[in-house]
Protein backbone atom coordinates (compact mmCIF):
# COMPACT_ATOMS: atom_id res chain seq x y z
CA UNK A 1 0.00 0.00 0.00
CA UNK A 2 2.85 2.38 0.83
CA UNK A 3 4.51 1.68 -2.53
CA UNK A 4 1.20 2.40 -4.30
CA UNK A 5 0.88 5.83 -2.61
CA UNK A 6 4.53 6.56 -3.37
CA UNK A 7 4.03 5.89 -7.10
CA UNK A 8 0.87 8.03 -7.18
CA UNK A 9 2.70 10.95 -5.57
CA UNK A 10 5.68 10.56 -7.94
CA UNK A 11 3.32 10.27 -10.92
CA UNK A 12 1.37 13.41 -9.97
CA UNK A 13 4.62 15.30 -9.35
CA UNK A 14 5.92 14.33 -12.79
CA UNK A 15 2.63 15.34 -14.41
CA UNK A 16 2.82 18.73 -12.67
CA UNK A 17 6.43 19.29 -13.79
CA UNK A 18 5.62 18.37 -17.40
CA UNK A 19 2.60 20.70 -17.41
CA UNK A 20 4.65 23.60 -16.02
CA UNK A 21 7.48 23.05 -18.48
CA UNK A 22 5.14 23.73 -21.40
CA UNK A 23 4.13 27.17 -20.17
CA UNK A 24 5.68 30.19 -21.82
CA UNK A 25 7.18 32.81 -19.54
CA UNK A 26 6.10 36.23 -20.77
CA UNK A 27 8.73 38.91 -20.27
CA UNK A 28 6.44 41.74 -21.28
CA UNK A 29 7.10 44.46 -23.78
CA UNK A 30 8.41 47.98 -23.71
CA UNK A 31 8.90 50.85 -26.14
CA UNK A 32 11.87 52.46 -27.84
CA UNK A 33 11.92 56.18 -28.62
CA UNK A 34 14.95 57.54 -30.49
CA UNK A 35 15.64 61.22 -31.21
CA UNK A 36 18.41 61.87 -33.75
CA UNK A 37 20.24 65.08 -34.53
CA UNK A 38 22.44 65.17 -37.64
CA UNK A 39 24.90 67.96 -38.24
CA UNK A 40 26.42 70.08 -39.32
CA UNK A 41 24.42 70.05 -42.56
CA UNK A 42 26.34 72.95 -44.12
CA UNK A 43 29.99 73.91 -44.07
CA UNK A 44 29.08 77.53 -43.26
CA UNK A 45 26.39 79.14 -41.11
CA UNK A 46 23.63 80.05 -41.49
CA UNK A 47 22.59 76.83 -43.20
CA UNK A 48 19.86 77.62 -45.70
CA UNK A 49 19.21 74.16 -47.11
CA UNK A 50 15.62 73.51 -48.19
CA UNK A 51 13.55 71.38 -45.81
CA UNK A 52 13.20 68.68 -48.46
CA UNK A 53 17.01 68.35 -48.66
CA UNK A 54 17.25 68.05 -44.87
CA UNK A 55 14.48 65.42 -44.88
CA UNK A 56 16.49 63.37 -47.41
CA UNK A 57 19.59 63.53 -45.21
CA UNK A 58 17.67 62.19 -42.19
CA UNK A 59 15.69 59.59 -44.10
CA UNK A 60 18.87 58.16 -45.63
CA UNK A 61 19.61 56.49 -42.26
CA UNK A 62 18.23 53.14 -41.17
CA UNK A 63 18.47 51.72 -37.66
CA UNK A 64 18.73 48.02 -36.88
CA UNK A 65 17.89 46.55 -33.48
CA UNK A 66 19.35 43.15 -32.58
CA UNK A 67 18.45 41.01 -29.56
CA UNK A 68 21.85 40.42 -27.91
CA UNK A 69 20.76 37.22 -26.16
CA UNK A 70 19.41 35.55 -29.31
CA UNK A 71 21.76 37.37 -31.71
CA UNK A 72 18.70 37.97 -33.88
CA UNK A 73 17.63 41.13 -35.69
CA UNK A 74 14.20 42.16 -34.39
CA UNK A 75 13.72 45.55 -36.06
CA UNK A 76 14.99 47.47 -39.06
CA UNK A 77 13.43 50.86 -39.54
CA UNK A 78 14.15 53.98 -41.57
CA UNK A 79 14.53 57.23 -39.69
CA UNK A 80 11.77 59.79 -40.24
CA UNK A 81 12.13 63.56 -40.10
CA UNK A 82 9.67 65.57 -38.01
CA UNK A 83 10.78 69.04 -39.17
CA UNK A 84 13.34 69.42 -36.39
CA UNK A 85 14.95 66.03 -35.69
CA UNK A 86 14.97 62.47 -36.85
CA UNK A 87 12.69 60.12 -34.93
CA UNK A 88 12.22 56.41 -34.62
CA UNK A 89 9.60 54.78 -32.43
CA UNK A 90 8.82 51.16 -31.74
CA UNK A 91 6.21 50.10 -29.21
CA UNK A 92 6.46 46.33 -29.01
CA UNK A 93 9.96 45.17 -28.14
CA UNK A 94 10.22 42.29 -25.70
CA UNK A 95 11.95 43.26 -22.46
CA UNK A 96 15.66 42.51 -22.68
CA UNK A 97 19.01 43.78 -23.90
CA UNK A 98 19.50 45.00 -27.45
CA UNK A 99 22.12 46.44 -29.75
CA UNK A 100 21.44 49.42 -32.02
CA UNK A 101 23.29 49.74 -35.34
CA UNK A 102 23.04 52.34 -38.08
CA UNK A 103 23.29 52.32 -41.87
CA UNK A 104 24.99 53.80 -43.75
CA UNK A 105 28.13 53.42 -41.70
CA UNK A 106 30.65 56.21 -41.93
CA UNK A 107 33.92 56.94 -40.20
CA UNK A 108 31.91 59.14 -37.81
CA UNK A 109 29.14 56.64 -36.98
CA UNK A 110 31.58 53.75 -36.43
CA UNK A 111 32.82 55.55 -33.31
CA UNK A 112 29.36 55.52 -31.70
CA UNK A 113 27.79 52.29 -32.99
CA UNK A 114 26.74 49.71 -32.17
CA UNK A 115 25.12 50.91 -28.93
CA UNK A 116 23.70 48.60 -26.28
CA UNK A 117 20.45 49.45 -24.49
CA UNK A 118 17.79 47.75 -22.38
CA UNK A 119 14.04 47.57 -22.80
CA UNK A 120 12.06 47.19 -19.58
CA UNK A 121 8.53 45.88 -19.26
CA UNK A 122 5.88 48.60 -19.68
CA UNK A 123 8.52 51.36 -19.92
CA UNK A 124 9.85 53.55 -22.71
CA UNK A 125 13.58 53.60 -23.34
CA UNK A 126 14.59 56.99 -24.77
CA UNK A 127 17.83 57.47 -26.68
CA UNK A 128 19.27 60.72 -28.00
CA UNK A 129 21.76 60.26 -30.80
CA UNK A 130 23.97 62.86 -32.43
CA UNK A 131 25.44 62.02 -35.82
CA UNK A 132 28.41 64.07 -36.92
CA UNK A 133 28.49 64.56 -40.70
CA UNK A 134 32.09 65.75 -40.69
CA UNK A 135 31.24 68.94 -42.59
CA UNK A 136 33.38 71.85 -41.43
Amino acid sequence: MKAYKFFIIIGLSMLFLIACAGETVLLGTGSLDIKVTIGPLCSTEPCNRPVEDIRKVYEAYTFTVTDTKLNKQVLEKQLTYNGTNGVLKSTSLTAGEYELSIKPETIFTKKSFPQTFKIEKDKTTSLEINIDTGLR
